[in-house]
């Protein structure tokens, strides 16, 4: 997991947001249920595009490239019946995979019981230790959130180490190479794949900064 920014809100929702959540609050108020087409106004394709640019393309929390894990499903920081204000506000919708988002979805936590990736920076409350992340001592929010999302499910974890093995074969071609105008663009094309759009980014940053020390590197 790694920190996000929220983009820019979409138009369609700046414009519709109020009374969207206005139709739902009646509805609920009144013992009534909203129809599915007024409980997911959410899922209009401009608001899925601006969440996937700010995603990176990647669930919010475990980073698997939603082309991989699953299409996509937009998320509710908040749970959305827990706080209905919050339905269609765009400071409370993100991007998940379906395994997250339901595991999530059947969740009461939320707040500081849980980590936020646009809150606060994930890095710092959890160490990815190969395949394997952990929340840090003393971090009870990352503890909910690992074991919340199964963040070391058996699927992820096999990603993350095939990530791990492509990473380590990249930092022995480098550690390798004599030419040292070579040695520095593989150095150069190595970090680059620490980037927030690449998957598993919280990994490779990890892999990086240990090879930054072993190989001398600036």
């Amino acid at each position: 997991m790694i920190k996000l920014e929220k983009g820019p809100e979409p138009e369609i929702l700046a414009r519709n947001a109020k009374k969207w959540t206005n139709v739902v609050e009646r509805k609920i108020n009144a013992g009534e249920t909203p129809t599915k087409t007024e409980k997911s106004r959410y899922n209009h394709i401009e608001i899925k595009k601006a969440l996937v640019a700010e995603t990176h393309g990647k669930c919010a929390y475990c980073e698997s490239k939603l082309r991989h894990m699953s299409y996509g499903d937009i998320e509710h920081v908040v749970p959305k019946y827990s706080n209905t204000s919050k339905w269609f506000s765009w400071l409370n919708l993100t991007l998940a995979c379906d395994v997250c988002n339901t595991k999530k979805a059947n969740s009461s936590v939320e707040g500081e019981k849980f980590i936020d990736p646009y809150k606060v920076d994930p890095e710092e409350h959890f160490w990815q230790m190969g395949p394997i992340m952990y929340a840090k001592p003393g971090c009870d929010a990352a503890a909910v959130t690992e074991r919340l999302l199964e963040l070391n499910r058996t699927d992820l974890v096999e990603r993350r180490s095939e990530r791990l093995s492509c990473l380590v074969r990249m930092v022995d071609v480098v550690e390798r190479c004599e030419d040292p105008h070579l040695k520095n663009l593989l150095w150069e094309e190595f970090t680059s794949e620490s980037q927030a759009h690449k998957e598993y980014a919280a990994l490779s940053r990890e892999i990086v900064e240990i090879a930054r020390r072993k190989l001398g590197f600036e």
